[in-house]
């Protein structure tokens, strides 16, 4: 999937008056949710500087309101004008259905360091069966958003700081589930033994979980209430281990020849 572009400078600037009486709709369980500190430095910023960019609106028919504007891009700064008094600038865009929808806000963001994997989440999860999975197991396990996907993507989990390979893929709309038999599976096994180890800093614990998973593939007969008994036994090792995924294999072999 092509990166959508769009180039607000050819477009005309209109203005809404602060006493409309139609005001613009928003994204709810779509778009982020507006935070009030942002808001009041926004409102800081346009006092000081001016308003220098419009929001960005579209009628979306599809979602049940004929003609009804919702804010693309700039709910912030709506709510910060609104504050302040203002007369709103904005553009229109056209949007032609949901997939179009969850293109052009990701396109929007794309750039922004504000925007998270788990804003891009929330954005697909409005379309995509898989998506919404996604979410729903991320609610259900104490695992990072990226080793989830990759979890349940293939069945595979790496270390990467960032999400890797995986998060250009998220952003993008092509997040698929393979087998998710298999890979709840995979997530359970990794919960329990996530219980026994010392519980290890961030980084650490996405170097055990990717150790663990690799280790779980690598094995044709795989016997977990085995490694279980091991990983109690052996748990104190743990502590020692240092941030490195190769030696966090060469461990869990160790502990269960």
């Amino acid at each position: 999937m092509e990166t959508k572009k769009i180039d607000l400078g050819k477009m005309d600037v209109k203005h809404m008056s602060i006493n409309s009486l139609k005001g613009f709709a928003m994204l709810a369980g779509i778009n982020r949710d507006i935070k009030p500190y942002h808001v009041t430095r926004m409102a800081k910023s346009v006092e000081s500087k001016g308003c220098i960019r419009p929001i960005v609106v579209s009628v979306l028919d599809f979602l049940g309101e004929k003609d009804r504007k919702y804010i693309i891009d700039g709910q912030h700064l709506y709510h910060a004008l609104l504050r302040l008094g203002c007369s709103i600038p904005y553009v229109e865009i056209i949007i032609e259905d949901e997939e179009d929808l969850a293109e052009t806000l990701a396109a929007f963001n794309n750039s922004s360091r504000s925007w998270t994997m788990r804003d891009y989440l929330q954005v697909w999860a409005h379309i995509e069966e898989d998506y919404r999975k996604l979410r729903h197991y991320f609610n259900v396990y104490d695992i990072e958003l990226a080793q989830l996907a990759e979890l349940l993507m293939d069945g595979t989990c790496t270390p990467h700081i960032g999400g890797g390979a995986i998060s250009p893929i998220l952003k993008k709309g092509e997040f698929q589930i393979e087998d998710e038999v298999k890979a709840v599976k995979l997530l359970d096994y990794v919960t329990e033994a996530l219980k026994i180890i010392p519980r290890l800093d961030r980084v650490s614990n996405k170097m055990f979980i990717s150790s663990y998973v690799s280790y779980v593939n690598s094995v044709v007969a795989y016997d977990h209430a085995k490694f279980l008994k091991n990983l109690e036994t052996h748990k104190s090792k743990f502590k020692l281990a240092t941030i490195d995924p190769e030696e966090y294999r060469k461990l869990i072999k160790q502990i269960n020849k």
